[in-house]
């Protein structure tokens, strides 16, 4: 507890600058790529800042601080396996996506589309192993797959929150966030492959250059001035969430 309480600045610091990026990154998604195209302050503060995306890089860098700091070669049966099924599907979804029309709930996609992802899959795990076995490379037998694995968890960790997130909101306060009903490959609204794919391409990029370099800053940096800011950024913050809840759901009631 008194470890958690000491690094609490940190964390906060952390949680700070993933919850701007992440408003960053929503505003400019809504402003350049999808329609309204002009500025909408996304998320339920007035500030420039949207809490899931604090709160999940967290969860991420919780969960998957020492599964990164380990090698994970793809000479392990189920380290090969999940790497080329995690590749194989993403490039065959990517290709169904670009090449059809059509909007598919997950369960569409399987029906029409299911037996042919099974076959590739199948087949590129053959050929996997048949590489595998016959090589005598150690460069192949010791490549280190890590990347990709860590790849597959982000895709499913932040699926699983945003999924959590809407479903929550959506059940205590009657409001929907976002709605993916006429997206790509979507779940009950709530999640879409777009998403998906994009959370977990980003994470994946965040967490291999963006903390290393936001774990070098805090490091030199000196304590009572970590907190200091945290009080600087948390006190509006904090102010801002107050207000919001006020304004949106105490005023209604």
């Amino acid at each position: 507890m008194k470890k958690i309480l000491k690094k609490f600045p940190d964390y906060y610091l952390t949680f700070c600058v993933y919850a701007l990026i992440g408003w960053l990154y929503e505003v400019f998604w809504m402003w350049f790529v999808v329609p309204p195209f002009h500025f909408i302050n996304r998320g339920v503060l007035f500030g420039p800042f949207l809490p899931i995306y604090g709160f999940g890089m967290l969860i991420l860098l919780f969960m998957l601080d020492k599964f990164m700091n380990k090698k994970h070669k793809i000479s392990n049966n189920l380290y090969l396996i999940i790497s080329i099924l995690t590749i194989i599907t993403f490039i065959y979804i990517t290709i169904i996506e670009y090449t059809t029309p059509k909007i598919f709930h997950i369960s569409e996609f399987m029906s029409k589309y299911g037996i042919g992802l099974i076959i590739v899959n199948l087949v590129s795990l053959g050929l996997g192993f048949l590489i595998l076995n016959k090589t005598k490379s150690k460069k192949i037998k010791n490549l280190d797959v890590t990347i990709i694995l860590v790849f597959l968890l982000i895709w499913i960790i932040t699926t699983v929150i945003e999924y959590a997130s809407h479903f929550m909101t959506d059940k205590l306060f009657h409001t929907m966030l976002w709605d993916y009903s006429k997206d790509f490959l979507n779940i009950n609204k709530r999640v879409n492959w777009d998403a998906s794919r994009n959370f977990a391409i980003g994470g994946t990029l965040l967490l291999y250059l963006v903390q290393p370099q936001i774990d070098k800053f805090l490091k030199k940096l000196p304590s009572n001035r970590k907190i200091y800011i945290t009080l600087i950024i948390g006190i509006p913050m904090l102010i801002d969430l107050i207000v919001n809840v006020i304004s949106k759901y105490v005023v209604v009631l």
